[in-house]
């Protein structure tokens, strides 16, 4: 008996030291921010963490705790190789998604979570975010871990139940009691309210907060919530949330001055171009580092820039869901073009725009069918869709995710002149996602700003051939981004400048050339189009006139959502509970804001359940 308590109580220890040595690979591996943290904020992300970590030891150990109660039936031997190969496997999967979880932090600004599925779903896609040689050490070091923890349960086990006979009945009991009290640590404490991520929050830092998580736990809760069957924000009732949106559905259709002319009076031409992870701490004309986008920074002189524009999400389908569908991002791990059975409720806007008469055309230079973007593509109308496929192999392949951008520009400039007038053609570019492996000479050490150079040399050539073009002078050009970076500037996950993205309206037919600073977001986009080429958008509580006296943009993450207006800015944790204000704290309007901001994020997750 007393060998199997022993080896009970030291497996519960195993898989606690675990989790700790991976929170210090991923300090280690985040130096970067690590070296932010003051000592006592080091300290207390292990202290505060271990709730976490006991918890997933905790899980870890109740399936060997149950195999354990059988060591009176069967030789404990024999019951401890079938937790040496649990164990084993367990070592695989858990030291894989650890080893993305520091490796993923940088880029998304938030520890390994249920976002990470659809891409599990699509390895080629996964393993495109990384170099080759990124791949291999990623490969090595996951496999590194595995050895050394797996030496480590030899040295500790191996020899634990060698030679043992059967156990006492009596195990059976006092075993079943011991693994039943594992709940104690799993839902860390006897409290009524089980360990949450509020649990393990002590700090105004967020990192010092993401670095306290556990990602075992992190990703299994996000993946058994992963699931919306109810409104994880319900501020309200029914009524009063709606009263506090009284007439919004009605500010896309407010009336502005029209900045659009054609020449010859004939319906307009819009080329869209969405550029990936292009955010505007790297362009110059919006205050970020400057020479990287020299190209784009001289188109701004030539139309009309919003340069309070902001994402409403921070990954790929979020944005295209919200520039070409009006529907924001949502919180937690989840996006619309995650449901094929509610993209068919939505009318994108290609399919607005097929209904005014346009050719529709769109063109990717990777895999279209990654997060259902064809299927919802083809329901708009649009069947000219041109992707990797579409490229012989020696391009396709040249970037680790498809097309380089110069050649994606060209094959559209190549493609315009079969369109029927008018056109609206979406481009939607790669060169500028990690691993940010572009035909381009290093001009910058920053992967990523090396990445978002050749992007705007790339959008710089198309323009000039555009210019130079029979359909430059009765086309709008529009230029944006699908969402922010992390990368570059150093802020948090939650701040504002994560989901600051350009947006360009150029063209023949721009009429005037200002800076229009009005607090928008990319819902607004599609109606404020519609508006100014001269037709009534359909009523939408999601989206507003970007033109119009209206002000406000919403971005969402996986805990909460940020709110931005002329009045006040701020940060709403729903998982702790906490406000974090960027400015307007003192404002007389901020309650009502505060209360208008709650109505938006609660009414848009009952709206999409209802899908």
């Amino acid at each position: 008996m007393k060998r199997t308590l022993l080896f009970f109580l030291k497996y519960f220890i195993f898989w606690y030291g675990y989790f700790v040595f991976f929170r210090i690979l991923f300090l280690m591996f985040n130096i970067g921010q690590t070296v932010t943290l003051s000592g006592s904020d080091l300290v207390k992300t292990f202290l505060y963490g271990s709730r976490m970590d006991l918890s997933a030891a905790g899980y870890l150990t109740g399936i060997p705790g149950v195999l354990l109660i059988l060591t009176f039936l069967i030789k404990p031997g024999s019951v401890a190789k079938i937790i040496r190969w649990y164990t084993f496997i367990l070592l695989i999967v858990n030291s894989f998604l650890g080893s993305l979880d520091w490796a993923l932090y940088p880029a998304w600004g938030t520890r390994l979570n249920a976002q990470i599925i659809p891409y599990l779903s699509h390895p080629a896609e996964m393993a495109n975010c990384l170099t080759i040689w990124q791949l291999m050490a990623f490969l090595l070091i996951c496999a590194g871990v595995v050895w050394f923890s797996d030496w480590i349960y030899r040295k500790w086990f191996d020899q634990h139940f060698k030679d043992t006979p059967k156990a006492h009945w009596a195990i059976a009991p006092v075993m079943m009691l011991l693994t039943g009290a594992l709940i104690l640590p799993i839902r860390s404490g006897i409290n009524t309210s089980p360990l949450n991520f509020s649990s393990v929050y002590f700090s105004k830092k967020l990192y010092a907060n993401h670095s306290a998580y556990n990602f075992f736990w992190s990703f299994n809760y996000a993946l058994l919530h992963r699931e919306l069957t109810k409104n994880p924000v319900p501020y309200f009732d029914k009524t009063t949330c709606q009263n506090n949106l009284k007439g919004v559905d009605t500010w896309d259709q407010e009336t502005v001055p029209c900045h659009l002319k054609s020449p010859d009076g004939k319906q307009i031409n819009v080329i869209m171009i969405i550029v990936e992870s292009f955010s505007s701490n790297v362009v110059g004309r919006q205050g970020g580092t400057p020479g990287i986008t020299p190209c784009f920074d001289k188109l701004c002189d030539d139309g009309i820039l919003f340069s309070s524009f902001y994402a409403t999400g921070n990954r790929s389908d979020k944005g295209l869901s919200a520039l070409l569908g009006g529907y924001p991002a949502l919180i937690k791990a989840v996006s619309l073009l995650q449901y094929p059975e509610k993209i068919k409720t939505v009318k994108f806007l290609p399919a607005y725009m097929g209904d005014l008469g346009y050719d529709l055309s769109f063109h990717y230079g990777g895999d279209i069918d990654f997060f259902n973007t064809s299927m919802f593509l083809t329901q708009s109308g649009v069947t000219k869709q041109i992707s990797n496929k579409n490229f012989p192999m020696k391009l396709s392949t040249m970037q680790k995710w498809g097309v380089p951008d110069q050649y994606l520009y060209d094959r559209l400039l190549k493609d315009l002149p079969a369109m029927k007038r008018p056109f609206f053609s979406m481009l939607y570019t790669i060169s500028s996602h990690e691993p940010f492996d572009v035909p381009y000479p290093e001009h910058f050490k920053d992967k990523y700003e090396n990445g978002v150079s050749y992007a705007d040399w790339c959008l710089g050539n198309f323009m000039k051939k555009l210019k130079a073009s029979p359909y430059w002078k009765n086309t709008l050009v529009i230029i944006t981004g699908d969402h922010g970076a992390m990368y570059g500037k150093r802020y948090t996950s939650e701040d504002p400048a994560a989901f600051h993205t350009p947006m360009l309206w150029t063209g023949g037919v721009v009429d005037t050339t200002f800076t229009c600073r009005n607090i928008c977001m990319q819902t607004d986009l599609g109606p404020t189009l519609i508006q100014q080429l001269g037709h009534r958008p359909a009523p939408s509580y999601f989206s507003k006139n970007m033109f119009g006296k209206h002000q406000f943009a919403i971005y969402l993450r996986d805990e909460g959502f940020g709110f931005l207006s002329p009045e006040v800015g701020f940060y709403r944790n729903f998982e702790s509970g906490k406000q974090t204000f960027f400015y307007g704290k003192d404002n007389t309007a901020k309650d009502s804001l505060d209360r208008f901001s709650k109505s938006f994020v609660e009414y848009l997750h009952e709206d999409f359940l209802k899908r």
